[in-house]
């Protein structure tokens, strides 16, 4: 079986004592006591009670800057997301007036070649005609044959 042997705890600072003791100092002990026997405050207990209260202060306006910050960076979140609601609307209806003119692109495209065709084919019947007209004239033809090729014309045409 083992044994151990415990140590006697000292009460030096660190050992024994919890490290707070000697940051808060007792409010039953007389903190203008010291050493030396005087009356007044020990330099070094004042010291440290100074950079406490610094400290403490310190750490506040800390604590009230991120607070500050935190709720700058809440606002700016907000407009950002208020901003990028706005920017997806407005994507959006581009989006949409993107698609109708492509469909209207593709309608005056096949409207040109429609248009662009019956504009060959009454040339031709014109060129045809002008021929016709030329040949009968040349050759004396009649008007059955003139009369014909106005029906045709006018099929063409309509």
């Amino acid at each position: 079986m083992l044994s151990f042997e415990v140590e006697p705890i000292s009460h030096e600072f660190g050992f024994g004592s919890p490290p707070w003791d000697s940051l808060y100092p007792n409010p039953n002990e007389n903190p203008t006591r010291n050493s030396s026997g005087s009356d007044g405050p020990d330099p070094v207990d004042e010291r440290r009670r100074r950079r406490m209260v610094s400290n403490r202060e310190s750490a506040r306006r800390s604590r009230i800057r991120k607070q500050r910050h935190l709720e700058g960076l809440r606002l700016q979140s907000a407009r950002l997301r208020s901003e990028n609601r706005e920017l997806a609307s407005r994507l959006a209806a581009v989006r949409h007036h993107c698609l109708f003119f492509r469909q209207d692109n593709h309608r005056l495209r096949s409207e040109s070649t429609v248009l662009h065709r019956r504009l060959s084919e009454i040339r031709s019947f014109l060129l045809l005609h002008q021929i016709q007209r030329l040949s009968s004239a040349v050759c004396g033809g009649g008007p059955a044959f003139a009369s014909g090729s106005a029906i045709a014309g006018s099929s063409i045409i309509a």
